[in-house]
């Protein structure tokens, strides 16, 4: 191996991302703060040269370099290498560039010290490849993991909405329509209904990941495959299912797959009814739990921190109020998953980095929200049952019985 430098201060990208560096603005959310993302990257580069060792397309000196660089990377090192903003100038091109840069410049490294090869980013990291199938094989990559961590986190707060209902079997407290008292219904069952609801969106963040599994790798550009082997494509996703081991297959169609992004927008779709439903479940909660005094005061919340800075001793449902605002931006990013997706050319779509800045972080979100949301708020929730035993002094049950008996006009005359 030839001598190394320090890493944590050497430079290993290149002139492409020194370009895209001087061109994008200062701000904004970065490569290294996506570390999925960029081990996608990696993952892909990795499936890439295993796949061009194989078929002969790279001598397995530099082969094994790349091979072991892009393992460095997928295992979460050399994030600092990674500086370019994920929407930068150039899209997606600067991004593929950034990590083939980085692979070369490691992997010249790591070759045997006698060696007198280089390794080059396009010709070597990038053999067989395009930016146009590489970002959003690693876009997908990504997105797929994240919403089945989203899936994850929903299944336990449904296990929590359970436990309640096991807890609060027997209860009822008094429904209401329109906000004016109905009838008696059972806590045990609102308590079910909410964790089929969370169960429900489990099943559809799964349902998206699956059709994300489906990537346009070895497409190169526009899905003509153009620069690459006959069986490439189908060799490099199935190595990429071995490194991932997600259950990954070549797109049905990649001419389509280059031109219509609406995978991205079946997840987003997901992801905003989902942040819809958590802020119906959570301000339903800050409703319940009103007052204590000028409030229905019907469920009494876990006690977490003052909820005023100027009147001593009250409480306010901080939980429920942060889940609510964080759908807030949840369903705006899917809003910008839905413009980037119908804005795409006619043979591709080039926004997958804004896709990818906008439902990323949402994603993310969700999955640190709820699990949150279940353990700090569902899990410590409790029914004041003395409260609900006067509210549910006059249900309507009783004359709905009495009207099947002597008619809605009689007995709605001496209703009170």
């Amino acid at each position: 191996m030839r001598e190394s430098t320090d890493l944590t201060n050497a430079q290993l990208w290149g002139k492409v991302t020194s370009l895209a560096l001087q061109n994008s603005p200062d701000f904004g959310l970065r490569l290294h703060q996506l570390p999925e993302f960029v081990r996608a990257f990696a993952e892909i580069k990795l499936a890439a040269v295993r796949t061009n060792r194989d078929l002969g397309l790279l001598d397995k000196t530099r082969a094994n370099a790349i091979e072991e660089a892009a393992v460095e990377v997928a295992r979460g090192e050399l994030l600092d290498q990674f500086p370019l903003r994920v929407v930068a100038v150039g899209g997606g091109t600067s991004t593929n560039m950034n990590v083939n840069e980085v692979l070369a410049s490691r992997a010249t490294q790591l070759l045997p010290s006698e060696s007198e090869l280089t390794i080059h980013p396009n010709d070597h990291v990038n053999r067989s490849q395009s930016s146009n199938d590489a970002y959003p094989t690693a876009a997908r990559l990504l997105l797929a993991r994240q919403a089945l961590g989203v899936a994850s986190a929903l299944r336990n707060l449904a296990r929590s909405f359970i436990r309640q209902a096991e807890r609060h079997s027997g209860v009822e407290r008094m429904g209401r329509t329109g906000w004016q008292d109905a009838v008696m219904v059972p806590v045990s069952e609102i308590h079910m209904a909410q964790a089929a609801a969370a169960e429900r969106f489990a099943d559809q963040f799964e349902v998206a990941a699956q059709a994300l599994y489906a990537v346009p790798l070895g497409g190169t550009v526009l899905g003509t495959g153009v620069g690459a082997p006959d069986g490439f494509a189908a060799a490099v996703v199935q190595q990429l299912a071995d490194i991932t081991g997600l259950p990954l297959r070549p797109s049905a169609n990649p001419i389509d797959a280059f031109a219509h992004a609406d995978g991205y927008s079946a997840l987003a779709d997901t992801a905003a009814r989902c942040g819809s439903i958590l802020y119906k479940l959570s301000h339903d909660l800050r409703v319940l739990s009103s007052g204590p005094n000028g409030g229905l005061s019907e469920v009494i919340l876990p006690k977490l921190q003052p909820g005023s800075s100027i009147m001593p001793g009250k409480v306010n449902p901080v939980v429920p109020s942060m889940v609510g605002q964080a759908s807030f931006s949840i369903r705006a990013a899917a809003t910008a998953v839905s413009l980037a997706v119908a804005g795409g050319e006619p043979d591709f779509n080039s926004n997958s980095p804004s896709v990818v800045a906008s439902l990323s972080p949402a994603l993310t979100e969700l999955a640190a929200v709820i699990p949150v949301f279940a353990e700090k708020c569902i899990d410590g929730l409790e029914w004041n049952r003395d409260r609900l035993a006067v509210l549910a002094s006059r249900p309507f049950d009783s004359l709905i019985t009495q009207a099947e008996e002597d008619g809605y006009d009689a007995v709605a005359s001496h209703a009170v």
